[in-house]
């Protein structure tokens, strides 16, 4: 082979394991869930050292006349240790994937691949032993790196990947087969480096080079649903920032619609009560008549009410607030309407947090009119409050008819309600949502058909609210 023909094929030899780093390096991985991408700084690190290796091979290959004899078996040792910290980037790649993967793949995985490094480490001691017979012991130490590292990182890593890639097709992912793709590359191109012999003909360099731009095209392909979760991200953020400006927009026109209600409801209330009074004799027909109408002003004025709530979110003179005066207070309020109910309430006295009772109280108000509108009489209704390491554990449960995934998605939506009409505003649920956010807190609802439903509020004690999955 000639001269020429080398230095180009180790040039883009090592320009392939290079772009693959700078794949890996140039990815944001800010907005990514994937697993994956906490495991990828090793694969870019190997990509650069493997291309250092490569483009450094170029060098003893071109000038090895021009190396000193005295220096022959430093050169010879440093090679070698170039190639085994290169192919150990790969090794810890693996590593970092079979944590990733399931139970029994993981455990295999991780002991084969600690097992290849002891058997390694133990080789590499024995022959610089006897490195006296430099020629024999350097041919040696290359072949068991190769084989040993190359072959066995590689293959691991490949195998990694593949499951890996095999799991998000599961989960319906279609960028899961550029992820086996990668596998399959890094498997046979661990099949030329590390059981082909460089020597054995001289395009072998040919066939890892075109092995290597397989992993690099499926790499970067596999790596593009990093971009896709960016756009995703960023679109959920714009259609927050939407929704909020709308929702203000609703909550001034809610504020300003309920202040101008509210006036003529008054004067009509008062209205029908001069009139009952002034009646000169008590018709049912006619008292009907009025009670109808007072139920239609007293239903406007609860919405006015409401969305009146929705509208004021300032916790205003927010103090500390026990739980325990909390569902006092709201089944104080509610007296008359839980009578046929079992509320089941447990909560430690002690707990508290920093909000506004009134508040409070409203949200607890809202979730047990939810809960009793699920349930029939004589059923039973629990509240608990119990506290974690950083947060205190709000929950409020029925055992009712539930709701299907479709209606958790949209319950807390704005005047969305699935009570007849003239039971149920919508607001109930929306008001509560924005109690808690106000709060610092984060509500959950979990519910299934025929089961029942759980609305699980999680409030900080102290900084901003992390959220559990339950």
């Amino acid at each position: 082979m000639t001269t020429f023909i080398t230095f180009n094929i180790y040039l883009f030899y090592g320009l392939v394991f290079f772009a693959i780093g700078c794949v890996v390096v140039f990815r944001n991985f800010k907005y990514s869930q994937l697993s994956i991408s906490e495991t990828l700084w090793a694969l870019a690190l190997f990509g650069f050292f493997h291309a250092f290796h490569e483009w450094s091979e170029l060098y003893a290959i071109l000038f090895s006349d021009d190396i000193s004899p005295k220096y022959h078996s430093v050169v010879q040792w440093l090679r070698v240790i170039k190639l085994s910290l290169s192919f150990a980037g790969l090794m810890i790649f693996a590593w970092l994937l079979f944590r990733i993967c399931p139970k029994t793949c993981a455990r295999i995985g991780q002991f084969i691949t600690a097992a290849i490094m002891v058997i390694y480490i133990l080789v590499m001691l024995f022959l610089y032993q006897r490195s006296s017979v430099l020629t024999e012991t350097f041919a040696q130490a290359a072949s068991y790196t190769r084989f040993l590292l190359g072959f066995g990182s590689a293959t691991l890593a490949g195998v990694g990947i593949a499951v890996y890639g095999h799991q998000l097709r599961q989960d319906s992912h279609e960028y899961g087969q550029y992820f086996i793709a990668t596998g399959v590359g890094l498997f046979i191109y661990g099949v030329l480096a590390g059981l082909v012999p460089t020597e054995l003909h001289s395009s072998v360099p040919v066939y890892r080079t075109l092995a290597a731009t397989f992993v690099l095209i499926t790499l970067y392909k596999a790596l593009n649903i990093f971009d896709i979760e960016k756009e995703m991200a960023t679109e959920a953020k714009l259609k927050r920032a939407i929704e909020a400006d709308k929702y203000k927009a609703i909550g001034h026109l809610a504020m300003g619609i309920a202040h101008e209600i509210n006036n003529p409801l008054a004067s009509s209330t008062l209205a029908l009560d001069l009139l009952e009074r002034k009646l000169p004799v008590k018709l049912d027909e006619l008292t009907d008549y009025i009670n109808r109408a007072r139920l239609g002003i007293d239903r406007a004025s609860v919405i006015s009410k409401e969305l009146l709530a929705y509208a004021h979110t300032d916790l205003g003179n927010a103090q500390k607030v026990y739980f325990c005066d909390v569902i006092y207070g709201a089944k104080q309020l509610m007296s008359h309407k839980i009578v046929p109910y079992v509320i089941n309430i447990d909560c430690d006295p002690s707990l508290s947090i920093i909000g506004q009772k009134v508040k409070l109280e409203e949200l607890l108000i809202n979730l047990l009119n939810n809960a009793m509108d699920a349930s029939g009489h004589n059923s039973h209704i629990d509240i608990s409050v119990t506290r974690d390491e950083h947060q205190v554990l709000f929950e409020v449960r029925d055992y009712g008819d539930g709701m299907d995934e479709q209606t958790q998605q949209q319950a807390t939506e704005l005047f969305y309600s699935t009570k007849p009409i003239g039971k149920g505003t919508g607001l109930g649920l929306a008001i509560c949502k924005q109690i808690v956010s106000a709060h610092k807190g984060k509500m959950n609802i979990i519910s299934a058909k025929g089961i029942g439903t759980r609305v699980l509020i999680r409030f900080a004690t102290g900084g901003e609210c992390e959220w559990l999955t339950c």
